[in-house]
Parts: C-alpha cells; sequence; structure tokens
C-alpha cells in the first residue's frame, strides 16, 4: 500500500494537526485502558499496558492497511461499543451491593491485555478514518502511519497518567466509569454511522432504514466536561463529608471515655479524713 511516498516540507503540518486529533481521540481510550488494567497487581499493570498497546500498534498498522475495507468493520465498533456501555453498568449495579470491581473483575493478566486490544481496536477504527480523511492521498500514506505511531505513543503515557490519578484519588472511580459509558456511546453512534455508509455502498441508490448521526464533537466534549465538573464536585463533596463524620465519631468516642492514666491516678489519690 505505501507504493511512491512523497514527502514535502508542508508535511509537517498535517502530521501536527494529526497528533493533535490522535491526543483528542486517544483521551477517552486511555481512561478507557486504565480501568481494564486498573484490578490487576501494579507491576502487571505496567505490562499489561505494555503488551496491550504492542498489540494496539500491530493492529492500527494492519488496520491502515486494510483502510479501504475499514467500512466492513462497523460490528467490531458496534461490539466494542456495548462492552463500554456494559462496564459501567456493572460497575454502579455491583456497587449498590457494596462490591467493588473495576474492568473486568477477575480477568487473569492475558485476558485483559486481550480485552485492552479489542477495545483500542473499536477506537482505532475511528482513528484511521479520521487520519485517512486528512491525508485523502496514497502517496501520502506514510504520514497516517506517522500519526498512528504518534498516537500509540501518546495513548501510552495517558493510560499511565489516567492510572496514577486513579489511585491517588479513588472517589474519581465513579466519574471515571461514567465517562467510559460516555464513550461507549460516542462509540456507539459512530459504529451506527459506519455501519449506515458500509450498507449505502454496497446498495447504490438504496437508502438505510433509519440516519444514524454520528455524535457531533462539541456535545462529546461538553457531555464530557460535565461529567467531570459535576461529578468531581459530587465525588471530593462526599468525600469531605465522610471525613468530616469520621472526625466527628473519633471525637465523640475520645470524649466518651477516660483515658487510662487519669483514670488510675484518681483511684491512687488518697482521700482526706
Amino acid at each position: 500500500m505505501l507504493g511512491s511516498q512523497t514527502v514535502e516540507f508542508s508535511d509537517l503540518g498535517k502530521v501536527a494537526v494529526l497528533l493533535v486529533l490522535e491526543a483528542l481521540l486517544s483521551a477517552d481510550n486511555a481512561l478507557i485502558l486504565a480501568i481494564i488494567v486498573r484490578h490487576l497487581p501494579k507491576e502487571q499493570q505496567r505490562k499489561a499496558l505494555f503488551y496491550g498497546l504492542g498489540g494496539a500498534f500491530v493492529l492500527r498498522i494492519a488496520a491502515i492497511a486494510l483502510a479501504f475495507m475499514i467500512l466492513d468493520f462497523w460490528w467490531l465498533q458496534l461490539i466494542g461499543a456495548l462492552y463500554l456501555i456494559y462496564l459501567p453498568v456493572k460497575h454502579f449495579r455491583t456497587h449498590a451491593g457494596a462490591k467493588k470491581i473495576t474492568g473486568k473483575a477477575g480477568a487473569g493478566f492475558w485476558m485483559t491485555v486481550i480485552y485492552a486490544d479489542l477495545a483500542d481496536l473499536a477506537f482505532a477504527i475511528d482513528s484511521v478514518l479520521v487520519a485517512v480523511a486528512v491525508v485523502n492521498a496514497k502517496e501520502k500514506v506514510w504520514i497516517v502511519y506517522a500519526g498512528a505511531i504518534l498516537g500509540i505513543i501518546l495513548l501510552r503515557f495517558a493510560a499511565t497518567w489516567c492510572l496514577r490519578l486513579l489511585d491517588k484519588y479513588p472517589i474519581l472511580d465513579h466519574v471515571a466509569y461514567a465517562l467510559v459509558g460516555w464513550a461507549g456511546i460516542k462509540l456507539l453512534l459512530v459504529g451506527g454511522h459506519t455501519m449506515e455508509r458500509w450498507y449505502v455502498a454496497r446498495h447504490p441508490g438504496a437508502s438505510f432504514p433509519v440516519h444514524i448521526p454520528e455524535m457531533h464533537p462539541a456535545i462529546f466534549w461538553g457531555g464530557l466536561i460535565v461529567i467531570v465538573v459535576v461529578g468531581g464536585f459530587l465525588a471530593f463533596s462526599r468525600a469531605a463529608q465522610e471525613e468530616a463524620d469520621s472526625s466527628l465519631e473519633e471525637g465523640s468516642s475520645d470524649t466518651g471515655s477516660i483515658p487510662e492514666d487519669e483514670s488510675s491516678n484518681k483511684e491512687s489519690t488518697p482521700t482526706s479524713t
């Protein structure tokens, strides 16, 4: 697919545009990877991200090589979307029963890597479609590959940062899962829209029974900001209230008990006659 490639100074602008787009597209992907691997021990988390992103690199390169067939993969986007929606639903349902889970609870190391790869592949389709649309020239396919490589590097650092953030602030668990669900809804619309394009491409002159629009970027990012701001405020407010209640309980228990030294002194003090 590479064939004869041309390199010009102006191509740096397209590489920069792709880098920005990859960074934006990797934001929700990185959080999802962090959620999936978080149940593993810390030393295995790094390995899972390493192997998972290694597999993601191979899958993205393959997706670019098969870019002309990318519309046939709409079903993978739908499966990925349903899985991402399933994660927060299971999290909140299980949390109501006072049992904590993160990602695929109980999944082994290699199964976790597979889940991470499948989730990334679902998002890679969207990423490849954007990259091909930006370049749109066979002699510039190298730009698409460069964008994919830079995107994987960004994804690695972003996923590690998300893991550290969740470890430092466990109260943000609910916010993280809400964001994963929101990303799943976006991917569901993307998959539905891709399915519509696939159907129209395979049936010239026909129209899909229902028009499925993609989620507008402004709606996605606006919803993401609302979830972060409102969810973060509620999470930290609840944590502060629990800490205040805990301090109040400790204070009341301290005042209700007599220190041992003080009680022994009272017992040993002679009474005057």
